[in-house]
């Protein structure tokens, strides 16, 4: 999923706020987050059934007091990196307020580059934003903006994951921006046609002015 999930409770404020933490837990994107066992979810969910038929209303507590899973689980946390990680999301929080900014991550191979960033994931995806990623492997390291091409080709299937009218707006500003050169682009990320529409191809140029027009383009 792109997105957090809508609470039940507030697609239907008939549903009791604790029943929707249950779903919510069920629905959480990182495994740690979810319930570990059927068990734990069952405890959960026979006392809410308990105290609904004794008072037809549920008390807030806890969750999954009783989930322990039935096998040993690597948590996804990542350890050792909280300064680094509270750097990162106070320039996220920054942008969020309006302002711009570049942030860079160097180490070793293999010290944990990727993990740190994905640090952000939730609290972008908490605030409704978009998390798109892309890597300079042994795969794309020769294509030119492979990591790019990657990363917005990410971007597009979340927009397609939107309400028809956020997509609307959407393919509104990406239509104005790109013009009649949106065929530059969907030549290399095929998926934008999703959004805008079939476009045309472009006309042919010399190699060193399409190369120009595609980096303008981009």
């Amino acid at each position: 999923m792109a997105r957090l999930p809508t609470p039940v409770s507030q697609v239907n404020e008939a549903i009791p706020e604790q029943l929707s933490r249950i779903v919510g837990k069920l629905l959480a994107k990182a495994a740690e987050d979810r319930y570990q066992s059927a068990f734990g979810l069952k405890q959960d969910v026979d006392r809410c059934l308990s105290e609904w038929a004794a008072k037809r209303t549920i008390s807030t507590f806890d969750l999954a007091q009783q989930d322990v899973p039935d096998r040993f689980f690597i948590s996804q946390k990542l350890y050792g990196r909280d300064r680094e990680v509270a750097d990162l999301l106070r320039a996220f929080d920054e942008t969020c307020e309006g302002r711009t900014g570049l942030m860079l991550v160097s180490g070793y191979s293999g010290i944990g580059k990727t993990s740190l960033i994905h640090e952000l994931y939730k609290p972008i995806v908490r605030q409704r934003g978009y998390f798109i990623a892309g890597k300079f492997d042994q795969v794309v390291r020769n294509i030119p903006y492979g990591a790019l091409t990657q990363a917005l080709r990410s971007l597009v299937w979340q927009l397609l994951t939107e309400s028809e009218n956020r997509l609307s707006l959407w393919r509104t500003r990406l239509s104005g921006a790109l013009g009649t050169n949106g065929g530059v682009l969907a030549e290399v990320i095929p998926e934008i046609e999703l959004i805008i529409g079939e476009q045309a191809p472009p006309p042919p140029l010399d190699p060193t002015e399409a190369r120009n027009r595609f980096g303008y383009v981009f």
